[in-house]
C-alpha cells in the first residue's frame, strides 16, 4: 500500500487537514505505526513554528513485500516540511 499527505498554509490549519486525512484511512502494519510516527514528527515541528509563519508539509510512504514466499516488508518514506517565507493572507 502507499500513502501520502500534503497541506499548504499556517501551520495549526495544515496540522489539522493532515490529521484528518490519516484518520479517513489505516494502513498494514508496520506501515500504520511509521505513519502515525511520521505524523508525531510534523505536529511537534508545525507547533514550534513562529506565529505568521506558513509552511508547504509533503509526506509519503509505501510499503510492500518482495516475495511472497519469504518473510520481510520494504517500506519507504519521505517527509519535508518547508517554511513559506513572507506569505500573504
Amino acid at each position: 500500500m502507499s500513502w501520502s499527505l500534503t497541506a499548504i498554509g499556517k501551520p495549526a490549519p495544515v496540522l489539522a487537514v493532515l490529521k484528518a486525512d490519516v484518520a479517513r484511512n489505516t494502513c498494514s502494519e508496520p506501515e500504520q505505526s511509521i505513519r502515525a510516527a511520521v505524523m508525531d514528527a510534523i505536529e511537534l515541528a508545525l507547533n514550534a513554528m513562529p506565529e505568521g509563519y506558513a509552511v508547504q508539509v509533503n509526506a509519503g510512504g509505501s510499503q510492500h513485500r518482495p516475495d511472497s514466499t519469504k518473510p520481510g516488508i520494504v517500506n519507504s518514506l519521505k517527509v519535508e516540511i518547508v517554511p513559506i517565507y513572507g506569505f500573504a493572507e
